[in-house]
């Protein structure tokens, strides 16, 4: 009895670290300021760094075919590819990053103009985890990205198609949360050998 009672107290524990140890996150683009015309994805937004994303209003921006017009009126929506793919030597990829770790568990996208193939590819401080394989079509759908990725730093999502555009009204994830510092302080760096 008092081995079973030991045993659960100890699932108990570490279920509760790891409920604190992560948060899930619906990131959709409603708190970036409305924009007309194509803006990249501020870094940090949702604790993600967004290498190669752009954001619009696509009932203010001239530029968006049918694809990006899925969601409500007055929320900006984020996107890989298109003319800016072009523009970059058609190098149509997006990437999320988080060095301290993340779980993409879905995203709902349209391709923009046209149907879109995606290749999904999750590294874990520099190594590869995983790949995975979508085709997205004109209208909404949700991507579930493959659980065995577990918690990873870097996923790079490339774009094929007519147009190479990838439209992302929302992701969810969850994020590994940091310790904060002891007292408030902030985290610095050690000085140089010999100081």
């Amino acid at each position: 009895m008092k081995s079973l009672f030991s045993t659960t107290c100890l699932i108990l524990c570490l279920l509760a670290l790891a409920v604190g140890a992560s948060a899930q996150q619906q990131l959709n683009f409603s708190n970036l300021p409305l924009v007309n015309s194509p803006s990249p994805m501020p870094n940090g937004y949702g604790n993600l760094s967004w290498g190669n994303f752009f954001y619009v209003d696509p009932f203010e921006w001239s530029g968006a075919g049918n694809g990006y017009k899925l969601g409500p009126q007055g929320e900006d929506v984020a996107f890989i590819g298109g003319e800016f793919c072009r523009l970059s030597g058609n190098t149509c990829y997006g990437t999320l990053s988080d060095s301290a770790g993340f779980q993409l568990v879905n995203a709902k996208v349209a391709g923009g103009f046209s149907s879109a193939s995606v290749t999904a590819i999750a590294y874990n401080n520099g190594a590869y985890v995983g790949t995975a394989n979508f085709f997205v079509g004109t209208q909404m759908e949700t991507l579930n990205f493959p659980s065995s990725w577990g918690v990873v730093t870097d996923v790079t999502l490339q774009v094929t198609g007519q147009t190479n555009d990838l439209v992302v009204y929302d992701v969810s994830l969850y994020t590994v949360i940091q310790d904060p510092p002891p007292n408030g302080s902030p985290v610095q760096d050690p000085p140089p050998p010999g100081n």
